[in-house]
């Protein structure tokens, strides 16, 4: 079976900067295109760490980063009556990496930069696969708290392969967020997806993170007004680590973790001999990309895929 043409679009902030370089490294392995998109700002509102993001683009010039801004002032309203902002901008991300995919890509993986692929695992799943007979799959992970080798119990799957050609802003602007991809498209589609061995493929390290870093993510992340999680985070740095997180309850095994993290800081090299490459989109052509058509989210989905099932 002919392995699809995949391209990878990885949502990114600096608060992921740890987990960057491992991500597109296990990308390489099976993608024809890395598009990374990155605001300008947090999606709170707090300007990004401009010195930081210069370094990582020229770190790694065989990917496509492209920069759009944070303008909210600029987003009709009724965009965020279907949407909150909280969860608006990290659809935007995906969005607009979708508009710089090349020609020939057939299928499009949606990755946080925290979500490492075992690129080796999924390469061999890839070339077997039959995947380019379902319209999306969510593929499995593990997920990790704290540190590296503190593993859940319970597998997740919000990694999402999906078909170009079933791509829409209806579907990518969707309050759901990945979980729309899936949910909104028509099958044959599959979740849970795991290797060849029967496990994940996947490692997502969301809050694998120093103190410091667990309060930047949860004032910056998309589900910043669900709980009071500044005083979580406090309470769960007070001690050691008890065994079960405070954001889903999972209990944990500890494991040899199969990427070396380092919970210390982060150095970036930039590549003498080649140029970054960079988009960076301003305010008129970052709405532009959006097409942000005057009916709601569910009429353009409705509206979009009448015209393919």
């Amino acid at each position: 079976m002919q392995k699809p043409a995949v391209a990878t679009i990885i949502n990114f902030c600096s608060i992921e900067a740890r987990f960057l370089e491992t991500c597109i490294k296990q990308c390489r392995l099976f993608s024809r295109q890395i598009i990374i998109p990155v605001c300008d700002h947090f999606f709170n509102g707090v300007p990004e760490n401009q010195e930081l993001l210069q370094r990582i683009y020229a770190s790694f010039p065989d990917c496509l980063f492209v920069e759009y801004p944070f303008e909210p002032h600029r987003i009709p309203k009724r965009s965020f009556q279907e949407v909150t902002h909280a969860h608006f901008w990290p659809c935007v991300s995906r969005l607009i990496g979708t508009r710089f995919l090349n020609d020939d890509i057939e299928m499009v993986m949606f990755l946080d930069a925290d979500e490492l692929p075992n690129g080796k695992n999924f390469l061999q799943w890839l070339e077997i696969s039959d995947c380019v007979h379902h319209s999306v799959l969510k593929l499995a992970n593990y997920w990790y708290f704290r540190e590296p080798r503190f593993q859940s119990l319970r597998w997740e799957d919000s990694i999402i392969l999906a078909q170009r050609r079933t791509l829409s802003p209806a579907i990518l602007l969707h309050k759901s967020e990945r979980d729309a991809i899936y949910d909104c498209l028509p099958g044959p589609k599959r979740r849970a997806v795991t290797g060849l061995d029967g496990l994940p493929m996947f490692h997502h390290f969301s809050c694998v993170r120093t103190k410091e870093e667990m309060q930047n993510k949860v004032r910056a992340w998309s589900h910043r007004d669900d709980r009071d999680w500044e005083t979580l985070v406090e309470k769960e740095f007070s001690g050691p680590f008890s065994g079960t997180d405070f954001i889903h309850g999972y209990s944990f095994r500890e494991c040899l973790p199969l990427f070396q993290i380092s919970m210390e800081g982060v150095e970036f090299v930039p590549d003498q001999r080649n140029s970054p490459r960079i988009v960076r989109l301003k305010g008129d052509e970052m709405i532009k990309h959006l097409d942000l058509a005057p009916t709601g989210c569910f009429g353009k989905i409705f509206n979009f895929l009448s015209q393919y099932f």
